[in-house]
């Protein structure tokens, strides 16, 4: 209590003095409705995943914003330095792996303690270094960290070279899950993870559709992301970007947030349905998170794709 009371009056002296320099959003603070299909990128809106070039030929439809690959290119050498900027994604794996495990662990009736996940399949989407990927792999599943920044991926691999026991069910590769829909040969997941990934897409109808399109009938997917609120606004973007320095300057754009609510409609457009959800909290003074009843800052979903019957009576 005592740390968001200090937040809140460093916020107040920071918007006084650096109102200049602060983000500018193009809509209201107050409104949280998502009824056009317009993303913004501060004063940049992106209508489509598709586009056209001048000359007339369709670029390869995408959910990826460049300049948000530019952001996380720039962070190759950050990504396991559990100290910098990027500490919070590391002290987040106390809440985001024991979810994943046991969710899985239960949803396919695993009892055994040693390497739990084994035999499972898992796609991390938006890998980065791979912070997130290490520890499902270790956990025994066959996991898969995808990442469109090809910096990000070099830093993961390099990284995974220092464990050999990695080498066998943790690879990396470089691409968008539109690629791996779009593939000739598709693979299936038994669970699929994006995590903080979707406040940095562009088109979130697209990036929903074709992570539900790589999940297996019954399979897992899991995110975590930000509310879009005025809370948000105030502690993920001004308090952790401009007074505390958790997080890179421009690293999040509010305008791009998800509420639950819209997380819950794309995901029953594409089948999975919603099974659980959890707020959580995260305190930047101590590099800590816990889960809460809330949601209005971060959150946890888990939602399980649609089985066939004849899945159904497999299991």
């Amino acid at each position: 209590m005592h740390a968001c009371k200090l937040c809140g009056r460093m916020v107040s002296v920071v918007l006084r003095s650096n109102r200049a320099s602060l983000p500018r959003f193009n809509v209201v603070l107050n409104s949280t409705s998502r009824k056009t299909s317009v993303r913004y990128y501060n004063s940049t809106a992106y209508t489509s995943s598709e586009s056209v070039t001048e000359s007339g030929t369709k670029q390869k439809k995408t959910s990826i914003n460049p300049e948000e690959v530019k952001k996380f290119n720039a962070l190759a050498s950050k990504w396991w330095d559990t100290k910098g900027e990027l500490k919070g994604l590391h002290s987040m794996n106390r809440l985001r792996v024991p979810l994943i495990r046991d969710t899985l662990m239960k949803q396919h009736r695993v009892s055994r303690k040693s390497r739990p996940l084994e035999g499972l399949r898992i796609l991390d989407v938006g890998c980065g270094g791979g912070i997130l990927s290490v520890p499902l792999a270790k956990l025994g599943a066959q996991v898969t960290g995808l990442d469109a920044s090809e910096e990000a991926v070099k830093a993961a691999t390099a990284h995974m070279a220092h464990d050999p026991s990695l080498k066998d069910t943790l690879t990396f590769t470089h691409g968008t899950v539109e690629d791996l829909v779009a593939s000739e040969v598709r693979d299936y997941y038994d669970a699929l993870v994006a995590s903080e990934v979707i406040e940095h897409v562009d088109a979130l109808d697209d990036f929903v559709g074709s992570s539900c399109d790589l999940v297996k009938p019954g399979g897992s997917l899991f995110f975590t992301t930000i509310n879009r609120t005025n809370q948000s606004y105030y502690l993920a973007v001004i308090a952790a970007e401009y007074i505390v320095g958790v997080v890179p300057r421009g690293t999040h754009n509010w305008n791009k947030f998800v509420s639950p609510e819209e997380l819950k409609d794309e995901l029953r457009a594409n089948n999975c349905h919603p099974r659980l959800i959890h707020g959580m909290f995260y305190n930047p003074f101590l590099n800590h998170w816990n889960w809460t009843g809330s949601t209005e800052m971060n959150y946890a979903l888990h939602a399980i794709k649609d089985a066939s019957e004849a899945d159904l009576k497999k299991d």
